[in-house]
């Protein structure tokens, strides 16, 4: 657990700083951005993430995600995706990339990713925060998801962590 929490940390720290680099540059044309960090159980080992992304102004987005995996692969599946679509659909954003860094030969470097995540508050009465596993190879763009409603059979809740996204 430790170790597990130890790398969480890590994860975060690497994330951190370049995000608040890029918000601290661009905070006045943010128009959209989701952020978290966390863990999610499905009956398996831990699943491990964090993530970071911004939409400005002009339509670029930046952001990056760290994903570890133990319950799939031996040894664990560890990636990086590059973020280059956010869309934030009210308090749901849907993310979608390229896979930069792969252990595994099943997912290799080049794959394209989409995940969502859904911020439900803060507090200790807020309902806890959600997130999807990724998704590989679907051929489609964050974009290309319309409306939040379609992505909540594929939601779970995270058990520690905090998601935030804003627009």
């Amino acid at each position: 657990m430790k170790k597990t929490i130890a790398l969480v940390a890590a994860l975060i720290a690497g994330l951190v700083p370049a995000a608040v680099g890029t918000q601290s540059a661009a905070a006045a044309s943010t128009l959209q951005s989701a952020s978290g960090f966390g863990q999610v159980h499905l009956g398996l080992p831990f699943r491990n993430f964090a993530f970071s992304a911004t939409r400005s102004s002009d339509g670029t987005v930046t952001g990056e995600a760290q994903l570890e995996n133990r319950s799939s692969f031996f040894p664990a599946f560890i990636g990086h995706i590059e973020i280059d679509c956010l869309n934030v659909l009210g308090n749901v954003a849907v993310m979608s990339g390229v896979l930069t860094q792969s252990n595994s030969p099943i997912l290799p470097v080049g794959s394209e990713e989409l995940f969502a995540v859904q911020d439900n508050g803060e507090g200790p009465d807020a309902p806890a925060d959600k997130i999807t596993l990724t998704f590989s190879g679907l051929g489609i763009a964050c974009t290309d998801i319309p409306d939040a409603a379609l992505l909540a059979p594929f939601l779970f809740t995270i058990e520690s962590g905090q998601i935030q996204v804003g627009s």
